[in-house]
């Protein structure tokens, strides 16, 4: 898992360059052990680093892909958590040939965008975006699905990137074989994890406008997990169609009773660790079946949820999620895997770190049990047809 030094480095802008280089060096090294390759790409904005591993990538044997995707913005878990997984199979904790599959290639892209892991900034949302501005995770579709109509929010006035380019040709071969399915888990962050409960814990009531999905999905899990009853259907409405937040159906008394237990159920997940799977309707067996499975194993680091995956279909944008619904191929599933955001303001946490004796040891703890979900998810797909 992620140690001190390492920690420290993130925090050291200056020091990302060297940080940034062992990783290099260590996925390099990898192409050494048997089973897998390593493929370094280099664009305009650094090197895009791909390990391969698999005993036979020739498209007219292989059945399935699977694909793991970190490190598009200013997130970690996908990258480090990769990296883990990697580090087990050299120190031989894990065995590639106990879960090698003949007609199975694995493909590993722990760091999409250099750029922003090197020069993280204020200005970029401490390395969230490509170097001319633009969001690395909005131009799957358009680079997957040229015949679908595409929308203002698939960033139509950029150009499709150098990293869009790479994962399209890497998949190439096997996206033209339609008998072969292709699976995509997409690692992410997302600071609503923190914001929107604290948020309802303060604010919510009768007039209490919904104006987000998650925050809708949190209340709901409130009433399932301790069993609220309620009468009005459907339980979140609008007053008018014109307006684009809802409402919530519930009476004064039952409210009370839900504030209330949002409170309790803060208190008793204090220390663990914010998540959801997120599906196209292609996936949304597949990605159900899979994070019913890594919630079982790791519930006891986990926020208590009945609902460990949700469907995207709040956002109409040019994601890899939304790329499967769009395309007519058939065997495409996609999904990402959120969890709680580490460096929303990386210069608000390097001040932290310097006022704060707790911070390293809190942030690693955080950061640690992100990896452990991360690390854990891709063994589970790996397993999973």
């Amino acid at each position: 898992m992620m140690n001190l030094e390492t920690l420290r480095s993130l925090l050291i802008v200056e020091e990302r360059i060297n940080l940034f280089n062992e990783i290099i060096k260590f996925l390099e090294d990898l192409d050494k052990l048997e089973f897998i390759t390593y493929k370094k790409f280099d664009i305009s904005e650094g090197i895009i680093p791909i390990i391969y591993i698999g005993n036979n990538f020739d498209a007219n044997k292989v059945k399935n892909v699977k694909l793991f995707l970190g490190a598009q913005h200013n997130e970690y878990n996908g990258l480090f958590g990769i990296l883990e997984y990697l580090k087990m199979i050299k120190n031989q904790k894990i065995q590639v040939s106990d879960f090698l599959i003949e007609d199975q290639v694995l493909i590993l892209a722990p760091l999409m965008n250099p750029y922003g892991f090197l020069n993280p900034s204020k200005d970029n949302k401490s390395g969230y975006y490509l170097k001319n501005g633009s969001n690395l995770n909005r131009f799957w579709r358009r680079i997957f699905t040229p015949e679908y109509k595409h929308t203002k929010d698939d960033f139509l006035e950029y150009n499709i990137p150098e990293h869009a380019k790479i994962i399209k040709d890497i998949l190439e071969e096997y996206w033209e074989k339609k008998d072969i399915s292709i699976y995509v888990l997409d690692f992410h962050e997302t600071s609503l994890l923190y914001r929107f409960p604290r948020e309802l814990s303060i604010n919510l009531n009768v007039y209490y406008k919904f104006n987000h999905w998650l925050k809708e999905g949190i209340i709901q899990n409130i009433i399932d997990l301790y069993g609220i009853k309620y009468f009005r259907e459907p339980l979140f409405f609008k007053c008018n169609r014109s307006v684009d937040h809802n409402h919530i159906s519930l009476t004064p008394k039952q409210l009370d009773t839900v504030f209330e237990k949002l409170h309790d159920y803060q208190v008793k997940n204090l220390g663990k660790l914010a998540f959801y799977f997120c599906h196209s309707k292609k996936s949304e067996n597949y990605c159900n079946r899979l994070a019913k499975i890594v919630y079982g194993k790791l519930k006891d680091i986990l926020w208590e949820t009945n609902s460990p995956a949700y469907s995207h279909y709040f956002h109409d944008h040019g994601c890899f999620v939304k790329m499967s619904d769009a395309t007519p191929r058939k065997k495409v599933y996609t999904m990402e895997l959120e969890s709680q955001k580490q460096f929303f303001n990386l210069f608000e946490e390097i001040e932290n770190s310097k006022k704060n004796p707790n911070y390293f040891e809190n942030k690693l703890k955080s950061i640690n049990l992100s990896l452990e979900l991360a690390v854990d998810s891709i063994k589970e797909m790996i397993k999973l047809f």
